[in-house]
């Protein structure tokens, strides 16, 4: 028979609620705290994304989410009708200037519509976009370096190099009316010259009737979602009939994702370590918080205890106290759960600043999130916190029956004592009573005990951050100088640093180790086997396109002769290379034949695909030319209309040099040509590249270390004086850089990670409250049996004392446990994530919290017995019954 009761529940739940207000505001207190530990976690963490994918928008130099490229106008119509993209802009490049004042930051020349500006951030914040004919706009930084004010109606000369989709020709020289300006942002990676679309496409008619191609097209794009970029640009492509994996084909539609959004980085690392760490993390809050409440819950339920029984005796169904419960937890988190959500958001936005800068990333760039996950996903995880907290004491009460109810005592039923004739010791009687309520006891130590844990593996986190192998792999020297162009990649230049330069800076600097790297300017062709360049070709092209390229390609036998890098080396710097396999002794021989291959080594230094490199010993040869042509391959010459697939190369001047493969050899990108292409990279030393290129080895960098911190600080004054200013030809790197990287990225998590230890420590000293007062509460009647039989005050106040100190020193205890399981495997899992993190077991922390536990085990008793112990003995019987 089914009773219409809710309402009458609803009711009996609302006048107990009501009965216990002193309680409730406990309660209140921690559904909202852990309210608070879910919304700061989720504002901090999504506003530092937001913050970090600006900053790296900025780099990149705009936030669209990626980049159809080299589109037709059909393909462009097609692609931006497409139902996946919500909106697209268009750009078309038609110069770039990198020379003069725009020698360190280019500018490039080219016509956006009002998307494309916008997500490039290149809105004129005065003035308008160019229109029609010679309008221009640009940033206020380009601007100066032109030597013009910021004045709309301005007369704006620049000089430009025409680009299309292959190469840069002749020059252009125009005037143009300023029609809008910005201001610079010194992180993006160019100065963006707006004109119109008149301009654009007349400049195009002009080259093309040249003999130049017609200028690239990109369309950049808006997705629905910044989640699985590249998944859902390829299934545009797919839609409409394209593919994206060509550089040929006519009916391909390459694509570019871009890289500043996390989402796109994720799904490129994402991995089983970084998914089970990600998990962890999330279990690990949802039990903070689940430790939160459910003391007070279990409290609650213990102080009510007779109220249910009473209840039960007048018919009260089981699920019917359940259902009391529920509702109270649910009515107590309409107040506790906005109150955190306010409170924790407000925490997150003041932390967030704070954050950046300590990691000197707040410049412009501070981005407090507002995104609807913050406050859902909060309150979720809250509410679902609440209800896991309370079923277990809703079982409770609603197991218990009348009779056990009138004398429950928050005590577990436990094997018979044996009798003792030496009486009872207070720490022996302190001992015995966690023994009462284990799983309380052991909830009590778990939660102090992890928030040990966690600070001991921040610390063993950030200590092993490997400071040495995280600047050793971002730059191999303490001073690297060269030209923009050599840091730019822009290695088609004629000329890099020069002899004159490295004397200057060499005689004013002192260097413990110094030399020049060198990039030899002649045509030059590795022999290699056929299958080893297909594997550099495959990722490009399709395999009836490979075989086609493959069979245009000069042959001998079975090698084929492929593109290679020829970098020297003074025999100084040969230091500076990791050997992987042989020895590169016969390198510093004089007129040696001896070549080291540059290999490719992962985070770890495991050789990626070894198949694909010579053995050491193997004889290689390289053809020297001095100069190459493109021929018909049918006729021998080359004509305007020859297919592309008829092309190949014919080399004037050529000549074969024979080299020992006497090393595989890891070069520092630092110090290399820091771009990778198709075929070996190879190194030899300057005089063996000087005999075989016939003197076309020229300086490509110079680098040098210092012998101690005084001589690197004069060196970094004296190379930062020496490049100042846009019209410096010269730029330089250094350790430095690199070092106060590192500083600022370890500082980040110190921050962040001791934020969550302080949260979940704050959990834990809650816990040691509420299990001190559930105790002493629960055993009031106890109590004043011991002071009536004899036991003082101060004999039952020190017996507490012991209690504090057992849970704290048990807490101790569990951490140390726990670190020593759980540190090898996280350290296994952190070093699979971080390449610069190398796991070094600590204790130290744990140590250190030992006095502030005995401090808080001694502190905590004390204050809660002195305030219960105000009542006489007689009162405290009488309140008992």
């Amino acid at each position: 028979m089914n009773v219409k009761n809710r309402k009458c529940i609803r009711k009996l739940s609302l006048k107990s609620l009501y009965a216990n207000r002193r309680r409730n505001l406990i309660a209140i207190f921690a559904i909202a705290l852990t309210t608070l530990l879910f919304t700061s976690m989720f504002t901090i963490v999504l506003s530092l994304n937001a913050s970090y994918e600006t900053y790296q928008f900025r780099q990149v130099g705009g936030y669209a989410h990626g980049t159809f490229k080299d589109v037709s106008p059909e393909q462009a119509e097609r692609i931006a009708a497409h139902p996946k993209v919500k909106a697209a802009g268009v750009r078309k490049v038609i110069g770039i200037t990198a020379e003069g004042v725009f020698a360190k930051v280019p500018a490039e020349i080219s016509y956006m519509d009002a998307n494309c500006t916008k997500w490039s951030y290149a809105t004129p914040t005065t003035g308008r976009m160019p229109e029609s004919g010679k309008e221009v706009a640009m940033d206020t930084a380009a601007l100066q370096l032109l030597g013009v004010t910021p004045e709309l109606g301005a007369e704006v000369t620049v000089s430009y190099s025409i680009t299309d989709k292959d190469q840069t020709a002749f020059t252009v020289t125009d005037t143009f009316t300023l029609v809008g300006y910005w201001d610079y942002d010194e992180l993006m990676p160019v100065h963006y010259i707006n004109i119109s679309r008149d301009y654009a496409d007349d400049i195009e008619a002009q080259a093309v009737k040249t003999g130049l191609q017609p200028f690239r097209t990109d369309l950049n794009v808006m997705l629905a979602s910044g989640t699985n970029i590249r998944g859902q640009m390829e299934q545009v492509d797919t839609d409409l009939g394209y593919t994206w994996d060509s550089f040929t084909d006519p009916n391909s539609v390459r694509i570019g994702v871009n890289w500043g959004y996390t989402s796109s980085q994720l799904e490129s690392k994402l991995d089983p370590e970084l998914v089970i760490a990600i998990a962890a993390f999330l279990l690990l809050v949802i039990f903070t918080g689940y430790l939160i409440i459910y003391n007070i819950f279990q409290i609650s339920v213990v102080g009510d205890i007779r109220f249910y029984g009473l209840l039960k005796t007048i018919g009260t169904t089981p699920r019917q106290l359940k259902r009391i419960i529920r509702q109270q937890a649910l009515l107590l988190c309409l107040i506790g759960i906005p109150a955190g959500l306010l409170l924790g958001y407000g925490i997150g936005a003041v932390l967030v600043p704070v954050v950046l800068h300590s990691i000197q990333l707040d410049t412009g760039i501070t981005t407090i999130s507002t995104s609807p996950v913050i406050f859902l996903g909060s309150m979720l995880f809250a509410l679902l916190t609440v209800l896991l907290s309370c079923s277990k004491p809703g079982k409770m009460a609603a197991k218990v029956s009348p009779v056990e109810a009138t004398k429950y005592t928050d005590v577990m039923q436990t094997k018979k004592k044996r009798r003792s004739i030496r009486g009872a010791k207070l720490h022996q009687m302190a001992f015995a009573n966690l023994g009462r309520n284990k799983k309380k006891t052991v909830l009590v130590v778990v939660s102090l005990a992890l928030s040990v844990t966690l600070f001991n593996a921040l610390c063993a986190f950030v200590g092993g951050f490997s400071m040495e192998k995280y600047v050793s792999t971002m730059t191999c020297a303490d001073f690297i100088v060269s030209t923009p162009d050599y840091f730019r990649y822009n290695l088609s230049a004629d000329e890099f640093i020069t002899q004159e330069q490295i004397e200057d800076i060499s005689a004013n600097t002192k260097a413990s180790l110094s030399g020049t790297g060198y990039a030899v300017r002649k045509p030059a062709y590795l022999w290699m086997t056929e299958d080893a360049l297909r594997q550099d070709y495959a990722r490009y092209e399709s395999a009836e396109q490979l075989d086609s390229h493959m069979s245009r390609l000069e042959h001998r036998g079975n090698m084929v002769m492929g593109d290679t890098r020829i970098e020297a080396l003074d025999n100084s710097l040969f230091d500076k290379l990791q050997v992987f396999d042989g020895d590169i002794s016969p390198m510093l021989e004089p007129d040696n034949n001896a070549i080291a291959i540059a290999v490719s080594l992962d985070d770890y230094g495991n050789l990626r695909n070894p198949e694909y490199y010579p053995k050491v010993g193997d004889t290689i040869t390289v053809t020297y030319a001095d100069d190459v042509k493109y021929i018909d391959s049918r006729t021998g010459e080359l004509t305007e209309v020859t297919p592309e697939e008829y092309f190949q190369e014919k080399l004037y001047g050529a000549r074969d040099v024979e080299y020992t493969v006497c090393a595989l050899v890891e070069l520092p990108n630092s110090m290399s040509y820091r771009y990778s292409g198709f075929g070996y990279d190879v190194v030899l030393s300057v005089d063996t590249a000087q005999r075989d290129s016939g003197g076309a080895a020229i300086p490509m960098l110079y680098l040098f270390d210092t012998a101690d911190e005084v001589d690197e600080a004069e060196a970094e004054q004296y190379l930062s004086k020496l490049t100042a200013g846009e019209f410096s030809p010269l730029m330089y790197e250094s350790k430095a850089t690199a070092r106060s990287e590192f500083a600022q990225f370890r500082q980040m998590f110190l921050l962040i990670g001791g934020i969550l230890c302080a949260i979940i420590g704050l959990v834990g000293l809650l816990n040691f409250f509420n299990a001190m007062m559930t105790g002493i509460l629960s055993r009031r009647r106890e109590f004043a049996v011991l002071q009536a039989v004899g036991m003082t005050n101060r004999q039952l106040k020190t017996m507490l004392i012991y209690e504090g100190l057992f849970y704290a020193m048990s807490s101790v205890a569990a951490a140390f446990i726990l670190s020593l399981a759980v540190g090898p495997l996280a350290g296994k899992m952190l070093g699979s994530m971080f390449w610069f993190f190398e796991y070094r077991f600590t204790i130290l922390p744990v140590l250190l919290t030992i006095p502030v536990f005995l401090l808080l085990g001694w502190l905590i008793p004390c204050m809660m017995y002195d305030n219960a112990a105000k009542c006489s003995v007689v009162e405290q019987l009488r309140d008992a019954q």
